[in-house]
């Protein structure tokens, strides 16, 4: 071999860069070659969570969580159909946030918690009503029963706080009554038809009775019981300390007295403390 001739190919030195090493860089002998970028690393985590996005449509920080092992996907799902559960309790009937969220959990009864509730604004709306303020104003009639079996057509002139003035419209003579003995009223035009819903209960019918002065010794009857009578729209019974009794439907419920409508359609007024029975 002369003058750096190889006759087996040609110069030693043939494809060499300086230094002796191969101008390629990727030549027999040299450093492997390193291909270029292949695009943007996918992060799997991230791409399971997209998918359950997709699938489920739970929020992608809820589809992290379930990636990542640190929340069950049913209860992420759970979680979030209880939470829209009670949003749209809040929306629709107007419920705090606890109360709706005891209800969602299956720890309150909603129809119980509505009932209540309009119980309530019944009670609130017709506390201060009264049939004797009313008649005294508008001059309309009233049939009364008065203790002693007492039937009664008068004009209610005045009230008092214990006591009204009427006009007895049979006798024409003006009389003050005390309200403890007055059991019931109805406007006189409609008591022929009341009457008529009217019986007398077995037990009572053959006595009379005179007025329960002490409240704590009259027959208990709450508002709650009265107003979800009214609410339900039950059949009633309410039976004075004489006797006369009434059927029919709670039409309201006030302080001193509760209404009972009748078969025929007439609103008969108990007052509370000539209340001897409440039957549902």
């Amino acid at each position: 071999m002369v003058g750096g001739y190889d006759p087996r190919g040609g110069s030693r030195d043939h494809g060499r860069g300086p230094g002796g090493k191969g101008q390629g860089g990727g030549g027999h002998g040299g450093s492997p070659g390193r291909s270029g970028p292949s695009g943007p690393q996918v992060d799997p985590t991230r791409a399971k969570a997209e998918q359950i996005v997709k699938t489920t449509g739970v929020p992608l920080d809820v589809a992290m969580r379930v990636a990542q092992g640190r929340l069950d996907l049913n209860e992420a799902i759970k979680h979030m159909a209880q939470r829209d559960e009670i949003e749209g309790l809040m929306s629709r009937h107007g419920l705090e946030r606890a109360l709706a969220t005891q209800i969602a959990l299956g720890q309150a009864d909603l129809q119980l918690v509505l009932r209540r509730r309009r119980v309530d604004a019944h009670l609130a709306e017709h506390r201060n009503r009264d049939v004797l303020d009313a008649a005294a104003g508008s001059g309309v009639e009233l049939t009364i029963g008065v203790h002693g079996r007492q039937l009664r057509r008068v004009k209610v002139l005045a009230t008092r706080a214990y006591e009204i003035e009427v006009l007895d419209l049979e006798t024409g003579a003006n009389e003050l009554i005390h309200k403890t003995r007055i059991k019931f009223a109805c406007d006189a035009q409609g008591w022929q038809k009341a009457r008529k819903s009217m019986t007398w209960d077995d037990r009572r019918k053959a006595r009379t009775a005179e007025p329960v002065m002490r409240p704590q010794d009259r027959y208990g009857c709450s508002n709650r019981r009265l107003g979800e009578a009214c609410d339900q729209k039950a059949d009633v019974v309410a039976v004075t300390l004489e006797g006369e009794s009434f059927a029919g439907q709670v039409s309201y419920v006030a302080r001193w007295e509760f209404g009972v409508r009748t078969k025929a359609g007439t609103d008969v007024v108990i007052f509370r403390h000539a209340l001897d029975d409440f039957r549902e």
